[in-house]
């Protein structure tokens, strides 16, 4: 195992996703952590990420060997129970989403990779990915070691802290990371703003780097006084499951070695569109990186005059 790693702290599951008529799709390795893990290898350097996760035994040895066909390293998956968590993922006919736990929300919640698990020293952390809602239990962990923590850190926040009521907590909360990712939806539902740009303006800020999501739209990007708009990677989508994910980590990998935050954004953008250009994340290689690498020149970017 090597220093410097990029840890990323997110439930590995299986999607089961079906169709908006009912046709199962795929099923393939899935959840935040699997696809975010994915992301990140596709913009770093091979085996500069790893994944911290609760799996089932039975499933250790395969999803190990998932991680490392796509250069991640499994060294932080940690066994609970038998079986790792499955999730249902039925598709609308307005491309909206519905996720259920098959196994249950119990046995979901029983192999969250709190950041207590991570099995390097946060001193040698080169930058931790983060996907929960505003649980006290978890946050507390996290305000106990960002002290210790070197590199970035990352709140993909979850769409159960994206309430009117939960904008205060979410505000406190971002006081412990230095990049808060959401998507569209989720902002409106924060803020109460319908517009992106206005949604934008209501998020924290300071020195906190605010990345909006906006699907098929890009991406809108904050930092200080400065905004950008940034496009989009040429592709096909074949299945959105992950992309978001996928984009969050490789913006987390970019801006740890980087610190640019437009920068980071356009290698995002270009992990993201290889990730839901197929069904589950692709394997990752010196090939994939050379061809996200191009694929990231082609994005563009806007300064956005507030």
């Amino acid at each position: 195992m090597s220093q410097g790693l990029v840890a990323v702290f997110s439930h590995v599951v299986t999607d089961e996703v079906y169709t908006a008529d009912g046709r199962q799709a795929a099923r393939e390795v899935g959840g935040a952590g699997a696809y975010a893990a994915a992301g990140a290898s596709l913009v770093s350097a091979p085996w500069g990420t790893a994944i911290v996760s609760g799996v089932g035994a039975a499933d250790r040895g395969r999803l190990s060997a998932w991680f490392r066909r796509r250069q991640v390293d499994p060294v932080g998956l940690f066994e609970v129970g038998e079986h790792s968590p499955v999730t249902r993922v039925r598709y609308l006919d307005d491309g909206e989403r519905i996720e259920e736990s098959v196994l249950g929300d119990a046995h979901f919640a029983a192999h969250t990779p709190f950041p207590s698990r991570s099995p390097v020293a946060p001193e040698q952390l080169a930058g931790a990915y983060l996907f929960h809602d505003a649980d006290d239990r978890y946050w507390h962990e996290v305000a106990a070691l960002r002290p210790r923590w070197g590199g970035p850190v990352l709140w993909e926040i979850a769409v159960d802290a994206c309430t009117p009521a939960g904008r205060a907590r979410v505000t406190e909360l971002a006081g412990l990371v230095d990049v808060l990712s959401l998507n569209v939806a989720e902002a409106a539902a924060l803020t109460g703003e319908p517009d992106a740009r206005d949604a934008l303006a209501a998020l924290p800020g300071g020195g906190l780097v605010v990345v909006l999501r906006c699907g098929a739209a890009g991406s809108l990007v904050r930092h200080g006084r400065r905004t950008w708009r940034i496009g989009v990677a040429p592709g096909p989508v074949v299945d959105p499951t992950g992309g978001g994910n996928a984009y969050s980590g490789a913006f987390l990998a970019a801006y740890a070695s980087t610190g640019d935050a437009p920068g980071s954004a356009r290698a995002a953008a270009a992990a993201a569109s290889r990730v839901i250009a197929q069904y589950g994340a692709p394997v990752v290689g010196p090939r994939e990186r050379d061809e996200t690498r191009r694929a990231a020149d082609q994005v563009t970017v806007t300064a956005i005059t507030t």
